[in-house]
């Protein structure tokens, strides 16, 4: 290492040219930068379910549809409005990627005037084709089974407009293709050759994938360029999933963009009140923003996607390279203010020399914590794990080859005589001296507060609550589940039963029966199944059930263009199926997926007599539900077993089995209390938030690794255990001060983001800093005088 570092100093211009050059190349990938927030990145890899799921889009087409909800002050149907509904229309069926646009105006009317049954094949009655009654019509949608809080509100006054958009057949094959052949390699029946083709599909489906995403994003921008010329006679909002997973793609965007500039400046500003040093501020920030800047086109060369989940992984680097940086610049100045007449090269040597090790096992112990991601079975995940164990590596190289470089390059700067022993870190080694004790029982009650509130914990979120109140999608989506039925679908599938249906009254009943049942649910808005035909040609026949002789007669007189509205999305007679969709209500405060899923498949199987196996709920509702819990798994389970490999870390770094023991019991508590935090408060595990307690993990080990290799280099010095901990915490503490003041400033701009997983992570980043640092300061050396620990 010491020859190395003399090279490195010898050639430090041909060295930084050279780094310079390395970092240009991955700079230079960075336009292959992607996000993705598409239905790929929400669903569990190898899920049997997502197989189920694409049959049934494929049977019965796409859920993935835009709503337009457009309200008025006045008379939905009257002329004047149906003609400026009626533009609005043909300006979106000429957006080139709209495949269809389905509204009050081309839906087939049945009581407007009233239909006899055997009328039903002879007249095609529509707003659009000018033979409807609009006083009639207007009141059948908002008493009709099939319009009623699903295209129009009960007072009238709001109808949707569903946009279809088109779709690439080919894409769509090849991500089915891939999905099949993902869940024979979760059950190791592919063979090497399918092993390798399936890699190669999986990169087609990627690069695809971002060509798909691109386009429906200009899709959606058109789509609002065009709702807001019609904005002079109606509100008017945007809503679906194809716009949900395209709006968290932009915030993402922005987030990334502003809030990482926004973090940069404010950790400058800090940096400068700290160390009063154009160098000490310079030189932190750029070797920080240069790692994160290689790590990111390190990204876009391998064709990894940033996904909500790794979305703040910019923000993350810039934490880890500045921590290490700053643990530098601290040690560096401390030796230079002991020893002023050093020569420049002695001060960088002993530098990195001294600080490698601990930053070494600080990095290796980070990768630990970073590591449980990589078991979780959820790509997204997995590819966060990578991004951040690689992103780790990538910040030690360069950190411990930046800074000696720079320095070097630079003239000795002249170091001040000061204090040492500042405020913060000096009142704390006192603190700890005189009341620590007290504090021990305070950190206990403060475990069991948390441990109370992990019992709480729940895996949910409502896509709904990633974004504040104030902001357009919030509203729509509000709007659309409270006048329009709800936008996140559910489905049920029953097998073999639509020949069944049409002779079988009993079964027709039973049907009825899970209609009426699933309506009843607080959680849901609209159901839609074959009930809804039965219901809509009950009212033709005057109130009276139809029999099944009669009914088989009625349903070959059903319009072509009526059946599929009514007929065709919920009935398959090539596959025996029946189809119920329901509409979830993400407003419900109460919502919890896994709760109402279970619920609903009780009810089938236990109160219904259904056989389990006869009937299958599905949908993005479901996928996104089994990926959310095996994510809780993956993560709350693991995180004892990677405590317990940092122990064995601790134990090979300090040779000593105790001062193991004594150093990880601190850091359980940061990821407990912010895990209680959350329970206590309500605020559910989700996609990015179930990752803090590993990133807390990470934060907490490395001050303590700091803390205790430091405090073993003093206690040599007169073996008093009291006298080494003042010497560490204004030595050492000074870093670890910085370092989580600086940090925490810089993520609490996150709460400025109109994306509230965003602004989660700001928050409890910052817990996380401030809590490991107060441990590590506090519980740590109390620990260690009370047991004193062979050093």
């Amino acid at each position: 290492m010491n020859m190395f570092f003399n090279f490195v100093l010898k050639k430090s211009i041909l060295g930084i040219t050279l780094l310079l050059i390395i970092a240009g190349f991955f700079v230079s990938q960075i336009p292959n930068f992607q996000l993705d927030a598409s239905s790929d990145s929400l669903v569990l890899e190898g899920d049997e379910n997502l197989a189920f799921y694409q049959r049934v889009k494929k049977n019965y087409g796409s859920d993935d549809y835009l709503v337009i909800s457009y309200q008025v002050k006045n008379d939905l149907l009257d002329p004047k409005q149906l003609t400026h509904l009626s533009k609005l229309k043909q300006d979106l069926v000429a957006i080139e990627q709209v495949k269809s646009v389905t509204s009050i105006l081309d839906v087939p009317l049945f009581r407007s005037p009233p239909l006899s049954l055997v009328n039903l094949a002879d007249e095609n009655i529509t707003i659009e084709n000018g033979n409807a009654n609009l006083e009639l019509a207007a009141n059948e949608f908002i008493t009709s089974p099939l319009y009623a809080n699903n295209l129009v509100s009960k007072d009238g006054k709001t109808t949707a407009i569903l946009v279809t958009l088109k779709d690439n057949q080919r894409f769509k094959e090849l991500r089915a293709t891939r999905d099949q052949m993902r869940i024979q390699r979760a059950n190791n029946t592919l063979s090497a050759n399918d092993i390798n083709k399936l890699k190669t599909i999986e990169r087609q489906v990627l690069r695809n994938t971002t060509t798909q995403s691109g386009l429906q994003a200009q899709t959606i921008a058109e789509i609002r360029s065009t709702i807001n010329n019609y904005r002079d006679k109606a509100q008017l909002f945007l809503g679906g999933l194809p716009m949900i997973t395209t709006d968290i793609v932009s915030y993402i965007s922005n987030d990334l963009i502003v809030f990482s500039l926004a973090v940069i400046g404010l950790m400058t500003i800090v940096l400068a009140l700290i160390f009063r040093g154009v160098r000490w501020v310079v030189t932190p920030i750029f070797v920080s923003l240069t790692s994160a800047l290689i790590m990111t086109g390190v990204i876009s060369l391998l064709e990894w996607k940033v996904t909500v989940i790794s979305s703040n992984f910019f923000s993350l680097l810039l934490v880890l390279t500045l921590s290490v940086i700053i643990h530098l610049v601290v040690h560096y100045r401390e030796s230079a203010q002991n020893n002023p007449d050093a020569e420049l090269e002695f001060l960088i040597k002993g530098t990195v020399q001294k600080m490698f090790k601990p930053c070494l096992f600080t990095t290796l112990t980070t990768f630990v914590a970073f590591g449980s991601f990589l078991v979780s079975g959820i790509k997204p995940v997995i590819d966060f794990g990578w991004m951040m164990s690689i992103g780790v590596a990538i910040a030690l190289a360069i950190s411990f080859l930046m800074f000696p470089l720079l320095m070097s390059l630079m003239p000795k700067a002249k170091i001040k005589t000061h204090k040492t022993k500042i405020g913060a870190t000096n009142s704390l080694a006192k603190f700890t001296e005189h009341f620590g004790s007290h504090l021990i029982i305070f950190l206990i009650v403060i475990m069991g507060i948390s441990g109370l509130g992990i019992s709480k914990l729940t895996v949910e979120n409502r896509f709904i609550d990633y974004f504040k109140e104030s902001t357009e999608i919030n509203q729509g989506l509000t709007l659309i589940d409270e006048k329009l039925g709800g936008t996140i679908p559910l489905e049920i599938i029953f097998d073999d039963l639509a020949e069944d249906y049409w002779f079988d009254e009993d079964l027709r009943a039973e049907i009825h029966e899970i209609h009426t049942y699933l309506d009843s649910l607080d959680e849901t808005g609209k159901v839609l199944s074959i009930d809804t035909l039965m219901q809509v040609l009950t009212q033709a026949n005057d109130g009276d059930k139809l029999n099944g002789f009669f009914l088989n007669i009625v349903r070959g007189q059903i319009p072509e263009s009526a059946k599929k509205h009514v007929l065709y999305p919920y009935i398959s007679e090539d596959n025996g199926q029946l189809r119920i969709v329901i509409r979830v209500l993400e407003t419900n405060k109460n919502l919890n997926r896994n709760d109402l899923i279970n619920k609903i498949q009780h009810h089938i199987a236990n109160n219904l007599g259904f056989k389990e196996d006869s009937f299958h709920l599905t949908g993005m509702l479901v996928l996104y539900n089994n990926m959310l819990q095996s994510l809780f798994d993956s993560q709350i389970k693991t995180i004892a077993m990677v405590f317990a490999m940092i122990f064995l870390m601790f134990w090979f770094i300090f040779k000593s089995f105790s001062l193991s023991i004594i150093a990880i019991i601190p850091n359980i508590i940061p990821s407990t209390l912010i895990l209680g935090v959350m329970g206590l408060f309500n605020i559910p595990l989700d996609l990015m938030t179930i990752t803090i307690a590993a990133i807390a993990i990470g934060i907490g080990v490395d001050d303590a690794i700091h803390y205790v290799y430091r405090f073993k280099v003093e206690f040599k010095k007169d073996g008093n255990y009291l006298a080494t901990m003042y010497r560490a915490h204004n030595s050492v503490g000074l870093a670890m001060f910085y370092t989580s003041l600086t940090i925490t400033l810089g993520f609490l701009i996150l709460v400025l983001s109109n994306f509230i997983p965003s602004i989660y992570f700001g928050i409890f980043t910052a817990i996380a800093m401030i809590s490991a640092m107060f441990v590590n300061l506090t519980l740590l050396p109390k620990l260690i005088l009370i047991f004193k620990p062979k050093i």
